[in-house]
């Protein structure tokens, strides 16, 4: 498997929360391996779901894939609370077990929008699939993490030292910028290549001295392994990990009056979300089949963003959580490793008018709810 990351900190992908390994690209071409083991019954049926609502007229429902992250998953709360029904909007949610399954069902045309990273979509713009970013749900904030033994307290303590993390992953990627923030490089610890899944079972037999996760295994680390600390994580790099509501551009032009609505019924749904967290946090657990608290500690490590918020990432700037920088460093990486013969019009596929509108119409104005630990 290639490493899919550069030395930029404003570029990668989501699939690797998704314990699927470095994956993503798969679906596309990009990368020379095979694609994951997936519960086949699972895939096949929601690839038959989107199958039989794929739009055929302005009548048909605009389906969207969203699969297991804190700021996709709350389109159940959006479902749920009647807030697209509230907008007018025809909408079919399609959930995906397995975030990879929705980017091939996008790719394929079997839904009309998929929740997605930024740097999963940069591949496909690449591969001349016309795409959009219509919204910017959430940043990562604290989800991905440096966990060391007990009695590590910084990365700098860790030279020499093994690190594990899983090859080619963001969370290889945010080692990487762990390092360098404390003047290291992945020369000055003994690098060890463990799947993700597999580091607490690595970290509670002291195989390794520190481990680089994702949830849940950053959970079940911390939880099982009294005095292990988390010396470094996403919201050390804040806005980094972007993720997005990505549209296939003939929807966007054909039907922008329903992108409007769904837009809208998004920020209306996160308003009612800052006044009823419990409520909210119970819907988004149930989804995944998750105890409140475990799933309310990961929402904790996800920064959802307001209207402007999410506008301000979507226009150019020199801030690392604008997405025309990620989309520069992300797309000239890809052509620097050969995964892409050019670098995409990643701009264009930026289209920020929705989130605009929504914004003008009073919606998500304020700040979303913020869990705080013991509450």
């Amino acid at each position: 498997m290639k490493a899919l990351f550069p030395s930029s900190p404003t570029f990668f992908s989501r699939f690797s929360l998704r314990a699927l390994g470095g994956a993503a690209f798969v679906a596309f071409g990009l990368a020379g391996c095979g694609a994951p083991a997936t519960d086949t019954a699972t895939s096949n049926a929601a690839t038959n779901t989107v199958a039989s609502n794929e739009t055929t007229s302005d009548a048909a429902p605009i389906s969207i894939g969203y699969s297991d992250w804190p700021g996709w998953v709350a389109w159940d709360i959006v479902e749920q609370q009647g807030f697209f029904k509230k907008h007018g909007a025809n909408v079919k949610l399609v959930w995906f077990p397995v975030y990879t399954d929705s980017l091939n069902a996008l790719a394929a045309g079997q839904v009309d929008a998929n929740s997605q990273a930024w740097g999963d979509t940069l591949g496909p713009l690449a591969q001349g699939l016309p795409l959009k970013a219509v919204l910017v749900n959430d940043n990562s904030y604290g989800n991905d993490a440096m966990i060391a033994q007990p009695g590590i307290k910084s990365v700098k303590e860790l030279r020499g030292k093994r690190v594990a993390t899983e090859l080619g992953t963001v969370d290889h990627f945010l080692m990487l910028k762990a390092l360098e923030a404390n003047g290291m490089t992945e020369k000055d610890v003994q690098f060890t290549n463990i799947k993700v899944q597999d580091c607490p079972a690595a970290m509670l037999s002291k195989k390794v001295d520190a481990a680089v996760v994702w949830e849940p295994s950053r959970t079940k680390i911390l939880k099982d392994l009294k005095g292990s600390t988390a010396i470094f994580d996403s919201a050390d790099i804040p806005g980094a990990i972007p993720d997005l509501l990505v549209m296939k551009s003939d929807v966007v032009e054909k039907r922008p009056e329903e992108v409007q609505k769904i837009v809208n019924a998004w920020y209306d749904a996160i308003d009612w979300w800052k006044k009823n967290p419990d409520a909210a946090i119970k819907i988004m657990a149930k989804r995944t089949d998750t105890p409140v608290a475990d799933y309310k500690s990961f929402v904790m490590g996800t920064r959802i963003l307001s209207a402007p918020e999410s506008l301000a990432a979507m226009q150019p700037s020199d801030k690392p959580t604008s997405l025309h920088v990620s989309g520069k460093n992300g797309a000239e990486f890809l052509v620097k490793a050969g995964q892409v013969s050019k670098v995409p019009d990643y701009a264009g596929a930026i289209e920020p008018k929705f989130v605009r509108a929504a914004l003008d119409k009073g919606l998500g104005k304020s700040a979303p709810y913020v869990y705080k630990a013991g509450s």
